[in-house]
C-alpha cells in the first residue's frame, strides 16, 4: 500500500475536528490499514476502507479540500481521519525526497525530507512565537516519554504534526525535521515496520529534546539552534566521476531504492539516489533499475562500477546529484578501487576516517555530506562465534563486519556467512559504514581471487556470492575476544525503555545499574540514571487532583540530560576504539567524562536538579 504524502497541518486539522467519541476510536481504525485497498493514479489515491467507504486523496495533499470521504460523517469523519493519520508527511517540495541519501547512523533513511523554508537572520534572537513553538514541540515529547511508543497514538502525533508546520512556518527547520522524523519513526513502531529501530527513535528525540532546550533556554548558538533549511540543487560545474560501490535503500516510511557513490579526481565522494514507494520485491530489484542522469540511462549496480562525465551537473550542498534533464552526461570506463582516484580513499589512516564520521555526527542529517560515513578498509578475512571479522593492519584488534540489513530479500546476510565460511585467511579491500566500536556495516568487497563477472568488487547487498565463487578457507590463528567496553549499554538501556513504555518502565533495576556504572568508574553515568529514576518517580498532583503537567516536564530534562551524557560518553569510546594503539587503555575501560559546554549540558544539569 502506498499512500500519497500529507501536510502536516491537514493531518492536525482533521483529527482535531473529530468528536470525542470518534477520536477515542482513531488507533483502532489505523489498526485495520492492512485491510485497505489503494488505488494510485497520477493525480492521487483512492482509498477503499470497506464495500461503502472511499477516501480519495489528491496529490498534493496540502489541503484540507483535497482530502475527502463519501461517507456521511465526512469530513468530521473517522475514515478520513484514519487515512490521512496513515500517510507519509509531505516535505514542501516532494522532489527533494528522491535525493535523500541513506544514512542509517542517524536515523534511519528518512525520504520525507525538510525543504527550502525561510532562515532567520544569522544572529537575530529567538522571537516570542519560535520560543512559544518550541515549548508546544517539548511540551509533545514529554507526553511520549510519558507514556512511551505504546501511548503514543494518532491523537499525540497529531499534536507533533501541528507543531511541525507552525515550526516550518516560522524558520525552525531543525526542529520541524527532527519531530518530522520522530512522527515517522512512532508510526513504524506501532505498525512494527521491520526496519525499525528503537535506537533511531530514541536519537531523534533526544535531537528534538535538545533543540527545544537551546530555543526555550536562549543559550547557545541560536542560529544553529534554528538550523538551515534543505536547499535546492544548484551547478556544481563539470565532474569526472568514478564508481565506488552500490547499496539498497529500504526505509520506515515503506520506500525503496538504491544509491550510488562516486568519487571524483580530487577524492571527494558524491552520492546519486533514487526512492519510490515499494515493498521488499521491489527492493531487491531496486540497484538493477534504470536511474537517468541527464540523458545517460544507467543501473545503480552498473553505475557503481563505471565512470561519467557529467556536465553542467546540479547538486546540493551535501553533494547529492540531481537527476535533471539540464545536465548532460556521458558514460566512460571505470576505475577499480587499486587505481586513482579511488584508491586515495584507502590510504586516509583509519583513525582519521573515523574521526570524519564523528564530527559529521553533530550535524543535522541533511548537512552531512554525502558518503561521511564510509569507511575504507584493507585487511585479511578471520572470523569466530562474533561472525565475520576484518584484521586491518592499523588496528590492534579485528574490525566486527555487520549486515546493515537482516532482511531476507536482500542478500547482505547470506554473502556475510559465506565470506566467514570460505573465505578466513584472504586478504579483502572493503567498503563499509562506520557502525560503533570497531564495528562496521559491510557494503562491498574487492579481491583479485573474486571473479571477473562481478565487475571488481562485490556489492553486498546487491550481488549474490555462491559456494564456488569463494576459495577454501585459510586456518588463522584466534582473533581473540572484544576488549572490555565501558558499559554505557546499561544507561542506554533506560533511556530506550522509556522511549518504548514510558515512566513505568523506570521501576526496575535502575539501583542495580547505577551500581555497576559506579563500580565501572562512571560517577557520572551513574548519577544521571538515578536522577532519571526520581523524575519517573515523581508525581504530584494540582488543587483539583490533576497530575502536573511539571511532572513531565522534569522527567524530559532528566531524560535529555542522560541521553546528552550518554551521546557524548558513547562518541568518546568510539573514537578511542577506532585509534591505533598508543592511548587506548584508558578509554578501553572507561571514556573520558565528557566536557559539557556551559550553554548546554550544565544547564539541563541544573535543570534537573533545580525541578527537585
Amino acid at each position: 500500500m502506498s499512500l500519497p504524502a500529507v501536510a502536516p497541518h491537514v493531518v492536525a486539522d482533521a483529527v482535531a475536528a473529530l468528536p470525542n467519541r470518534l477520536l477515542s476510536k482513531l488507533d483502532q481504525a489505523l489498526e485495520k490499514q492492512p485491510a485497505w485497498s489503494v488505488t494510485t493514479s497520477a493525480g492521487g489515491a483512492t482509498v477503499t476502507i470497506d464495500d461503502q467507504v472511499t477516501v480519495t486523496l489528491t496529490t498534493p495533499v496540502d489541503a484540507a479540500e483535497r482530502a475527502t470521504c463519501d461517507c456521511l460523517l465526512a469530513p468530521r469523519c473517522l475514515h478520513r481521519a484514519a487515512v490521512l493519520s496513515a500517510a507519509p508527511v509531505l516535505a514542501t517540495h516532494p522532489h527533494q525526497a528522491a535525493a535523500a541519501g541513506p544514512d542509517p547512523g542517524t536515523a534511519q533513511t528518512s525520504v520525507t525530507t525538510q525543504a527550502d523554508l525561510p532562515d532567520a537572520a544569522a544572529g537575530s534572537p529567538t522571537t516570542a512565537e519560535q520560543h512559544a513553538t518550541a515549548t508546544q514541540v517539548r511540551d509533545v515529547a514529554a507526553a511520549i516519554l510519558e507514556h512511551g511508543v505504546a501511548g503514543a497514538g494518532a491523537v499525540l502525533q497529531a499534536d507533533l504534526l501541528r507543531a511541525i508546520h507552525q515550526a516550518r512556518a516560522i524558520g525552525l527547520p531543525r526542529l520541524a525535521t527532527a519531530a518530522t522524523r520522530v512522527v515517522e519513526l512512532l508510526r513504524a513502531a506501532r505498525q512494527n515496520v521491520p526496519g525499525f529501530r528503537l535506537a533511531d527513535l530514541t536519537e531523534d528525540l533526544r535531537e528534538v529534546l535538545t533543540v527545544c532546550h537551546l530555543l526555550t533556554n536562549g543559550i547557545g548558538d541560536q542560529q544553529a539552534a534554528r538550523g538551515a533549511s534543505r536547499r535546492g540543487y544548484s551547478p556544481v560545474g563539470d565532474l569526472l566521476l568514478y564508481g565506488l560501490c552500490a547499496e539498497p535503500l529500504r526505509t520506515t516510511t515503506g520506500h525503496v531504492g538504491a544509491v550510488s557513490y562516486l568519487t571524483d579526481g580530487n577524492a571527494t565522494i558524491w552520492s546519486l539516489a533514487q526512492a519510490r514507494p515499494g515493498d521488499g520485491d521491489a527492493a531487491r530489484n531496486a540497484a538493477h533499475g534504470s536511474v537517468d542522469l541527464g540523458d545517460t540511462t544507467i543501473s545503480h549496480r552498473e553505475l557503481g562500477r563505471a565512470g561519467i562525465l557529467a556536465v553542467n551537473a546540479h547538486a546540493s550542498a551535501d553533494r547529492r546529484l540531481s537527476h535533471g534533464r539540464a545536465v548532460q552526461a556521458v558514460r566512460t570506463s571505470g576505475r577499480s578501487w587499486h587505481e586513482e582516484p579511488a584508491a586515495a580513499h584507502w590510504r586516509q589512516p583509519i583513525p582519521e576516517q573515523a574521526a570524519r564520521w564523528l564530527k559529521t555526527l553533530d550535524l543535522v542529517p541533511h548537512e552531512r555530506p554525502a558518503g561521511h560515513d564510509l569507511a575504507f578498509l584493507d585487511g585479511v578475512l578471520t572470523a569466530d562465534q562474533r561472525g565475520l571479522l576484518l584484521r586491518a593492519a592499523q588496528l590492534p584488534e579485528p574490525v566486527i563486519v555487520l549486515a546493515p540489513h537482516d532482511d531476507p530479500v536482500l542478500p547482505y546476510v547470506a554473502n556475510l556467512r559465506l565470506l566467514a565460511a570460505h573465505a578466513t585467511g584472504m586478504p579483502v579491500r572493503m567498503i563499509g559504514r562506520f557502525h560503533g566500536p570497531r564495528r562496521v556495516h559491510g557494503l562491498a568487497v574487492a579481491a583479485p581471487w573474486l571473479p571477473d563477472r562481478f565487475g571488481g568488487h562485490v556489492d553486498l547487498g546487491i550481488d549474490h556470492l555462491q559456494r564456488a565463487d569463494l576459495p577454501d578457507a585459510v586456518t588463522v590463528e584466534p582473533s581473540g575476544t572484544d576488549q572490555p567496553q565501558p558499559p554505557l549499554h546499561l544507561l542506554a538501556h533506560h533511556l530506550q525503555r522509556v522511549v518504548a513504555a514510558g515512566r513505568a518502565a523506570l521501576v526496575p533495576d535502575v539501583d542495580r545499574d547505577a551500581q555497576a556504572l559506579l563500580d565501572a568508574q562512571l560517577p557520572t553515568a551513574a548519577s544521571v540514571l538515578c536522577e532519571l529514576r526520581r523524575a519517573g518517580h515523581r508525581r504530584s498532583r494540582d488543587a483539583f487532583g490533576r497530575l502536573n503537567q511539571q511532572d513531565s516536564t522534569a522527567l524530559a530534562v532528566a531524560w535529555l540530560t542522560a541521553a546528552t551524557y550518554h551521546h557524548a560518553a558513547t562518541t568518546a569510546a568510539t573514537a578511542g576504539s577506532w585509534q591505533f594503539n598508543g592511548g587506548r587503555e584508558g578509554i578501553r575501560q572507561q571514556p573520558p567524562e565528557p566536557r559539557r559546554s556551559p550553554s548546554t549540558s550544565n544547564s539541563m544539569m541544573m535543570g534537573v536538579h533545580g525541578a527537585e
